[in-house]
């Protein structure tokens, strides 16, 4: 006698609850949302937030690469620069070698000869509006501080399956003669299925510092690499309880030859990487305590012979047992496996790798406005000033 899809999900349901939301949290997100369809008691299960925190736990271990490809550009009679493009955002899986993009990607047309948006935490973050990249919902922040907008910086809380977002903006004052800005933070809470908050809440803190060269959030806790007259230190604020501490950059080190540095998160630790196109040598440092001792560790000198002048640390991409790769974007995407220390380049592509995606469940609101139903939206260049106009297409 032939089983019917009845029987079979009758079947599956009889399996201990731990085991069925095992099996769940091992499939692709789009196919958990299409197996919400099956019954009330699937679309029940599915929807408890303990499954969604589980799922996305989960899901930490199996990262996509967010990619950015630019086309249709075109261009003034003078010729400076290209005045619209085409700006497509798409995955890529990282099982393998073969770069293969996913058909799961958005378009946007930016008018404008310099453009910008922040893409943090799986968020898209616009001026006063956000793009979940899962479900493609768009969403309008409240209004902000009447003060200069920086940046906003988005982390991702897995415990409470929150998103907590964190505005930094430029106080009226100039500290001194040396041109130190004084920076104050807002934040807000985003919910599963919401309500969308109405108002940022104030962040008792005020910081010093002349610009901002590179941002990340670990484990709930954002980071901000900050340059001052006499160097640069990182800023870090824990998401949930806000409280900040100033973490000394590693030291004994000669960064004559390396830039600025920038900030990602390797496993679960922050990494400080230094770069120099003149030795093609990246030199990356753990920070192994935090809070009392902040001490760092070089863990990693890679060769980066041949990437070009712009390289990157996109994220790591955990292996069996503990191995992993460290992804490095520049001219050749580049995968360095950390248990035999090495590297290899991977096929040359046009795709610029922006940083790491996972599937989560997580919805802005409950009602959800589509993205093709957004005709224009203004774009801010984070941090400058400059805006250009975007279409989603």
């Amino acid at each position: 006698m032939a089983t019917t899809s009845m029987d079979l999900s009758s079947n599956i349901m009889d399996l201990p609850c731990e085991v069925f939301a095992d099996i769940l949290t091992r499939l692709p997100l789009k196919h958990v949302h299409q197996l919400q369809t099956v019954s009330k008691l699937w679309l029940t299960n599915i929807s408890t937030p303990h499954f969604k925190i589980l799922y996305n736990m989960k899901s930490m271990t199996r990262p996509r690469a967010l990619v950015v490809q630019e086309s249709d550009e075109t261009y003034s009679a003078s010729g400076l620069g290209p005045t619209s493009r085409i700006i497509t955002i798409s995955t890529m899986d990282l099982v393998s070698d073969n770069i293969k993009i996913q058909r799961d990607h958005l378009s946007f047309k930016i008018v404008g000869r310099e453009y910008s948006f922040r893409v943090s935490s799986n968020l898209i973050i616009f001026q006063h509006k956000v793009c979940n990249l899962m479900t493609r919902e768009i969403i309008n922040l409240p209004n902000n501080s009447s003060y200069p907008s920086f940046c906003f910086d988005v982390a991702y809380i897995p415990s409470t399956n929150t998103y907590k977002i964190v505005h930094l903006f430029r106080c009226n004052k100039i500290v001194g003669t040396r041109g130190v800005l004084e920076i104050g933070f807002e934040s807000i809470i985003l919910r599963d299925g919401g309500p969308i908050p109405t108002s940022w809440q104030s962040v008792a803190r005020k910081e010093y510092f002349s610009y901002l060269i590179d941002a990340t959030c670990v484990d709930g806790v954002m980071y901000w690499l900050v340059r001052m007259m006499e160097g640069t230190h990182i800023i870090s604020m824990e998401s949930e309880n806000e409280e900040f501490l100033t973490i000394s950059c590693p030291k004994g080190d000669d960064h004559t030859l390396f830039g600025q540095g920038q900030l990602a998160d390797l496993n679960g630790k922050l990494c400080l990487a230094y770069y120099s196109k003149e030795l093609s040598r990246m030199s990356l440092f753990l920070l192994k305590d935090r809070t009392t001792h902040q001490t760092w560790v070089k863990e990693y000198d890679i060769n980066l012979s041949g990437m070009g002048d712009w390289v990157r640390i996109v994220g790591y991409v955990p292996l069996e047992g503990n191995n992993g790769d460290i992804l490095i974007n520049g001219k050749t995407p580049f995968r360095y496996n950390i248990k035999e220390k090495r590297g290899r380049k991977l096929q040359k592509s046009n795709v610029n790798y922006t940083c790491l995606y996972y599937d989560r469940c997580f919805t802005l609101e409950r009602t959800r406005l589509p993205l093709p139903a957004v005709e224009r939206l203004r774009v801010r260049d984070l941090p400058s000033k400059t805006t250009s106009k975007c279409e989603i297409l």
